[in-house]
């Protein structure tokens, strides 16, 4: 007997769905597990940069083929669902920071022209999600639109990368001011998920967006 899960999904005989075992959305172990994988994608793709940066086309062609690898991989096998998962995060938020410095550097726009130049990828992104599913992605949707959801994922986390290297930049806005922006966007969304009846695909993003941008921020620190 195939029952319904809350987010749409479903299951057999009552069991959790395989996508909902993988990912509790909007969960405090899902956002504290995304915040580690994105600050230590973040301190990796520095690193890289550091050494390979000359060699950046190469660098992002074989970590796509990676990340690509890991996605096909989560959805071909059931085991160590959680793992796989993680480790394509991981891959997502390193190619992030390595696409958001590589845009910065080799166009030769700055970190504000990368913010806004991948932000219109990000907003094609939902635009053609939409268009296609009716709905923006979601972590928690089946395997027939998991793609949408892990380039969407990809184009969040090069902005929240190209952020930090914004807000940390001499020429950049204030720190104390761009921390202060991100802390009252953090809780204007948990205030939205929490009361009010929005989508929560649509609440999931800003959110992923800003803590993203934490977390990068996170690993900047950890390099100084």
């Amino acid at each position: 007997m195939n029952t319904r899960t809350k987010d749409g999904t479903r299951a057999r005989n009552g069991t959790p769905s395989v996508r909902m075992s993988i990912v509790p959305e909007f969960s405090a172990i899902f956002w504290m597990n995304w915040l580690l994988a994105a600050m230590a994608g973040e301190i990796a793709g520095h690193a890289l940069n550091h050494i390979y940066l000359h060699r950046s086309g190469r660098v992002i062609v074989a970590l796509m083929l990676c990340f690509l690898a890991m996605s096909m991989l989560q959805g071909a096998t059931r085991r160590l669902p959680r793992m796989m998962f993680w480790s394509a995060a991981f891959l997502l938020s390193l190619l992030g920071a390595v696409l958001a410095r590589t845009t910065d550097v080799s166009m030769g726009i700055g970190d504000s022209g990368a913010i806004l130049l991948i932000a219109i990828l990000l907003a094609f992104s939902f635009v053609i999600s939409y268009r296609l599913t009716g709905n923006l992605p979601s972590p928690a949707d089946g395997t027939d639109v998991r793609g949408f959801f892990w380039t969407t994922a990809m184009l969040a986390q090069t902005v929240a990368s190209a952020c930090a290297d914004w807000i940390i930049d001499p020429g950049g806005p204030s720190e104390r001011l761009a921390l202060a922006v991100i802390a009252l966007g953090i809780a204007a969304t948990v205030g939205l998920h929490s009361c009010t009846r929005m989508p929560r695909s649509t609440v999931f993003w800003p959110a992923f967006v800003l803590l993203g941008t934490v977390a990068a921020l996170a690993g900047h620190v950890v390099l100084k």
